[in-house]
């Protein structure tokens, strides 16, 4: 079997044990995609990345290096960056796209399992081969074994399918992504009419005068609020709230309603399709927020959305 699936996009789990593995392995990876012509961009610690630029030599400078703890802040975001990638390397008529996505899990496991395994949809359509290097020797082993559930091509020693690939809507369904903590009763508890227009001025006002976030944040949650609560109003039902609480570190807002066609699980995380007007509602306020969970329980939807008042600090794990 070759190193790609036969499939567009091809997205496999390398799992390695040593930093010589690691090195050697990569350096082929990428020395074949560069005798192709194809573009290659590298995201991984800094060590891994000096480890890397020592043993491509002269190769170096042809490879984007993006270091771990700048790209991988949110996954959504993530994801947005590497759909740009391939899309320009496409428009710039490179043959294929090779990334290296060494995701540091930190202690957000369970979003990132999600974005590993939503990768698989939001970048179905282009041409590209990411390899993810998992280090058995110091991941807990059930991030090697979710890794085997989110590639449907794994390298343990040689190339096959994974058994134990699973499709991101079921994966996605049964891993949900962790809800920021909203603690007390809510300072704002309103419903959500036919129209945004005075939802929209209500927090605007609320979040100025009692210095919520800086101005430019609260603008960002009132374009998250508009989105979340049209979202509402088109596809839900006819019950519908807006809750807001103040934490110390953040603003979190949930709108809640219980129309029967609740958002699937790739919700947020598929890109829009470039010259389409709409679709854009929860892929922008992934883009926009610190925080986003979609949650249906007895008929009911929640989408639960954070910015934190001091945006470089950590969100939940």
């Amino acid at each position: 079997m070759r190193e790609s699936d036969t499939a567009l996009f091809s997205h496999s789990a390398f799992f390695y044990d040593s930093p010589d593995e690691y090195s050697g392995f990569l350096q082929s990876f990428i020395c074949e995609g560069l005798e192709r012509g194809e573009s290659i961009a590298v995201a991984g610690s800094r060590r891994r990345i000096a480890m890397l630029r020592l043993a491509l030599g002269s190769d170096a400078p042809a490879v984007r290096f993006l270091p771990a703890d700048e790209w991988y802040v949110r996954p959504v975001r993530t994801i947005a960056g590497w759909a740009q990638m391939l899309r320009t390397a496409a428009a710039t008529g490179r043959p294929a796209t090779r990334l290296v996505n060494e995701v540091d899990f930190k202690d957000q496991h369970r979003s990132w399992v999600r974005y590993e395994s939503a990768l698989n949809a939001s970048l179905a359509e282009f041409n590209g081969h990411m390899l993810c290097p998992y280090d058995s020797r110091k991941l807990p082993p059930s991030l090697i074994d979710e890794a085997r559930r989110t590639h449907h091509i794994v390298y343990d020693g040689g190339w096959h399918h994974s058994d134990d690939y699973v499709d991101p809507e079921r994966l996605l369904a049964e891993v949900h992504e962790p809800l920021f903590p909203a603690v007390g009763p809510p300072i704002v508890e309103v419903p959500v009419l036919d129209t945004v227009a005075d939802l929209r001025a209500h927090l605007r006002n609320r979040a100025t005068a009692e210095g919520w976030l800086p101005p430019d944040r609260v603008e960002i949650l009132v374009l998250a609020l508009s989105e979340v609560a049209t979202n509402g109003i088109r596809h839900g039902g006819s019950h519908r709230e807006l809750r807001v609480w103040l934490n110390r570190g953040a603003v979190v807002c949930e709108v809640s309603d219980d129309g029967p066609r609740p958002p699937g699980p790739l919700a947020g995380y598929l890109p829009p399709t470039p010259g389409v007007v709409g679709g854009m509602g929860l892929w922008l306020v992934s883009q926009i927020c610190d925080a986003l969970s979609v949650r249906t329980a007895d008929g009911v939807t929640y989408a639960r959305f954070a910015l934190l008042r001091e945006p470089s600090a950590v969100g939940p794990a």
